[in-house]
């Protein structure tokens, strides 16, 4: 069944003219023309134009020369780029054709790994353990494969990495067995804590019309863009920062990508701005010379092992390896957008791309480009379809951050599945930035990764600054960037043997484009965290709500500008300034929020100051709540809520208490949603037992919680609290809680992490801290519950303020300044911020 005209999806826009169906240009070696390649009906007539590249201005973008007409190449094979034949149940995950037919993943627990790698747990199918090599039996288990590397590398020892150490792909054999009662089986054995399918998703390759020539997402008139020329006065990217493109492979001796001396015929002569692991180029063949766990790695890795869905003709669709070539062409494409090497006089030019001296060189000095391979083409029907596994892009995940990216760019769609969830985390907590398309489905439905509130979401925008018409959009976007038109490298896998630069569009296009100018920001700020990055990328956006009022508030917070971003240039925010952020709030006393309308103590409000505009985020009435306030929030980057209350009682439909469905103040419940908004519904669970670990009197109410960077729960108590360790806690501290076991049985140990009046917080009732956030050690967002006077600032409850701390824990110290007055926000004087999430 074919999907039909129009319809998006993935990393690509689908046209729904069938005739206008490509543009490719094909580099022509020394003489450096550039041949656009238009098909422009189905009769496959065809117009070339040609013009040559020079080098580029750091001041400016020079308009191509005219040059005399080429030949064509054959392009047959481009039909294949039209709208494709694909089941359209594989839109939703949980069809049973959209994940991994006989192969899923399983997590042992902790107690069992020592005793399977006794066994060397691998090919043949077996453990060496009784229960499970009896399931193994039952279900024609033919082979286990670890998810994830055993090896920690050196740069990263001493941080607090999440343990891969269980994770598992399993193949079963489907005529002894399904996929349902394989995992159902897996799930219900002791030496097993999870299992989990393996999604599979696909993308679609088709290219625009050349209605822009040149890189106009660089560089135009209308200055409608990211300012590259501007930036690159600045800094032009560093080799030291690192850009993981996870996609179909790269075309990595692309002379655009791999410099002048790679071709298809010398691969191993690449250098340019890809990233080449020395120690294995110069190492000994057939030898892990870095110990990194992978052979031959040279140039990144190619983590396909098995055909999804079915092979095209051509692919490379068997074995892992250590090639990650491109045969579909989008991921270099994405590669070209985030490294191509700048001012070189061939192809095209890159936020990170470095600077060079006008001519095609070896080697370039932009930002490395990392060339993971996580997807190939499949035949659909007699179509071309690209498709992605989550099992392979968690891989891919943790390779990276193991081999030094700090930045991932991810154009694909994504599900909870294949084990992608403990790799972003990895990734996440190695001190990543994960950069993720919104999609193409011209909805405002998010996907798995993009839901998260760590992983950033990239829409598209055309040239004019408009939501380009097949974006995804929705409050969980986080930015937005140029995407229409987007001129970059190209592998034509019907001419293996040139290089070739395309004309695509998608939010493909527009997430690379943030990661290299991510990379370019990091290189200009080589010891900043990852906050620090992507707050300096969000708040120097620019804002273009006004030019999309249909979707103000909808597309981040702005559309990207490295010049922007390199030199601080912001729209307010701060010291009482304009607020551009987004912010959840719960608050008492039912105010009147804008549209939100009356907000009741039981719901959490959105604030988005990029359209200055108020929503409903969360109906606790919807879900139980009527009859509680919220008193502490937090959002799991998940999407799930913790969420506390101020009395004690039932909660109807809670699973996981240790007394049925009653709750009380000091217990922190986790809600799961299914729907978000004015139409809440989800489901509750039992988070942490509070009475467990010594908060069992009524002062010892959870008043605040935030997920502190460390991953332990912050935490401020309605009045004087003592839990074990720890002395004098009082209602203006935070104290962390580190669990080793989470639920109806809570335990763990606790820590000092902020003390208020060692920086000017008193004990009296006004300045108890009620509502706080805290993304990065020492940064910290409050309200109190009173007015409050500290040291040069000063506010009431409906204001929040920052804190940043030169130390923490029993002797902070630190500064002061405001977050946002609450009636600048409309919030009324007689209402009290009681919790609040910040979003951005």
């Amino acid at each position: 069944m074919a999907l039909p005209a129009g319809s998006r999806f993935g990393w690509l826009r689908l046209d729904p003219f069938v005739r206008a169906t490509v543009v490719r240009t094909q580099l022509l070696g020394p003489a450096q023309s550039l041949c656009w390649n238009h098909c422009m009906n189905s009769k496959s007539v065809v117009w070339i134009l040609a013009f040559s590249c020079a080098s580029l201005s750091r001041a400016a973008v020079v308009p191509p020369s005219e040059c005399k007409l080429a030949d064509a190449p054959n392009q047959s094979h481009l039909h294949a780029f039209a709208p494709l034949a694909i089941d359209p149940q594989l839109i939703q995950l949980g069809h049973a054709n959209e994940v991994v037919a006989d192969e899923f993943i399983i997590q042992f627990a902790p107690h069992v790994i020592a005793s399977l790698e006794l066994f060397n747990l691998g090919g043949d199918g077996r453990t060496g353990l009784e229960d499970i090599d009896a399931l193994c039996a039952t279900h024609g288990v033919s082979k286990f494969r670890s998810l994830f590397s055993a090896t920690t590398p050196k740069a990263l020892a001493g941080v607090p990495l999440p343990d891969l150490s269980g994770f598992t792909v399993i193949t079963i054999d489907l005529n002894q067995t399904s996929l349902d009662a394989a995992m159902r089986a897996f799930s219900n054995d002791a030496s097993v804590i999870h299992v989990e399918p393996i999604g599979m998703h696909p993308i679609y390759a088709t290219s625009n019309d050349t209605n822009f020539a040149m890189q106009w997402h660089l560089n135009q008139t209308s200055d409608k863009d990211i300012d590259a020329p501007e930036a690159w006065d600045i800094q032009n990217g560093d080799p030291s920062k690192i850009v993981a493109v996870l996609d179909t492979g790269v075309r990595y001796y692309h002379r655009d990508l791999g410099g002048a001396d790679a071709s298809s015929t010398n691969p191993t002569a690449t250098a340019g701005n890809i990233w080449i692991n020395t120690a294995e180029k110069n190492g000994t063949a057939g030898v892990d010379d870095d110990s990194n766990g992978f052979v031959d790695d040279w140039v990144g890795y190619d983590f396909v092992s098995a055909a999804i869905a079915t092979c095209y003709t051509g692919e490379d669709c068997t074995t892992a390896d250590n090639d990650p070539r491109d045969f579909n062409g989008h991921g270099t494409h994405c590669a070209g957008i985030v490294g191509a090497l700048n001012n070189n006089g061939y192809a095209v030019a890159s936020p990170a791309g470095g600077y060079g001296n006008g001519t095609l060189v070896a080697t370039g000095d932009g930002c490395g480009v990392m060339c993971l391979r996580v997807g190939h083409s499949a035949l659909s029907g007699a179509s071309e379809v690209g498709y992605v596994r989550m099992d392979y892009c968690a891989s891919a995940l943790q390779y990276a951050a193991n081999n030094g990216a700090r930045i991932a760019t991810c154009s694909w769609g994504s599900s909870n599945s294949g084990g992608i969830a403990a790799a972003c985390d990895y990734f996440i907590a190695a001190g990543g930035l994960i950069f993720k398309a919104a999609g193409n489905s011209n909805n405002s439905t998010a996907d798995y990764m993009c839901a998260r509130t760590d992983v950033y979401s990239v829409a598209a925008t055309d040239s004019s600054d408009v939501r380009a018409s097949f974006s995804s959009y929705g409050t969980w976007v986080d930015i937005a960037a140029p995407g229409v038109s987007i001129n970059s490298t190209y592998h034509n896998h019907a001419v293996p043997a040139s290089d070739y630069v395309a004309s695509m569009s998608g939010t493909s296009m527009a997430t690379p484009l943030v990661a290299g100018i991510a990379a370019n920001l990091w290189s200009q700020f080589p010891t900043w965290t990852r906050a620090q990055v992507w707050d300096r990328l969000r708040t120097t956006a620019e804002s273009i709500d006004a030019l999309n009022p249909s979707f103000a508030g909808q597309l981040g917070s702005g559309r990207v500008n490295l010049h922007r971003a390199l030199t601080n240039t912001t729209g307010g925010g701060g010291g009482g300034g304009t607020f551009t952020g987004k912010v959840l709030v719960s608050v008492l006393g039912t105010p009147t929020l804008g549209a939100a309308g009356a907000v009741a103590d039981e719901d959490i409000a959105l604030y988005d100051g990029g359209t200055s505009t108020w929503s409903i985020y969360f109906d606790g009435s919807d879900v139980g709540l009527t009859s509680f306030a919220i008193d502490a929030l937090a959002v799991l980057p998940s999407g799930e809520l913790l969420i506390s209350v101020d009395i004690d009682g039932t909660l109807a439909g809670i699973t996981g208490g240790p007394s049925g469905t009653s709750i009380d103040d000091s217990d922190i419940l986790k809600f799961t949603p299914t729907t978000l908004g004015a139409d809440t519904a989800g489901t509750w669970s039992f988070y942490f037992d509070g009475s467990d670990v010594g908060l069992t009197t009524s002062n010892e109410d959870v008043d605040a919680l935030s997920i502190l960077p460390s991953g332990a729960i912050g935490i401020s108590t309605l009045g004087a609290a003592t839990v074990t360790g720890l002395l004098g806690i009082e209602d203006e501290d935070i104290f962390g809680f580190t669990p080793t076991t989470l639920g109806a049985v809570t335990a763990g140990a606790w820590s000092y992490y902020f003390d208020g009046s060692d920086v000017g917080l008193s004990t009296n009732a006004n300045e108890d801290i009620d509502a706080f956030y805290s993304p990065t050690t020492g940064a910290m967002s409050f309200s109190t519950l009173g007015a409050f006077s500290v040291t040069g600032l000063s506010g009431l409850d409906e204001d929040a303020f920052k804190f940043t701390a030169t130390t923490t824990g029993t002797a902070t110290a630190g500064t002061f300044s405001s977050y946002f007055t609450g009636t600048t926000l409309s919030i009324p004087t007689t209402a009290n911020i009681n919790a609040l999430h910040v979003l951005q």
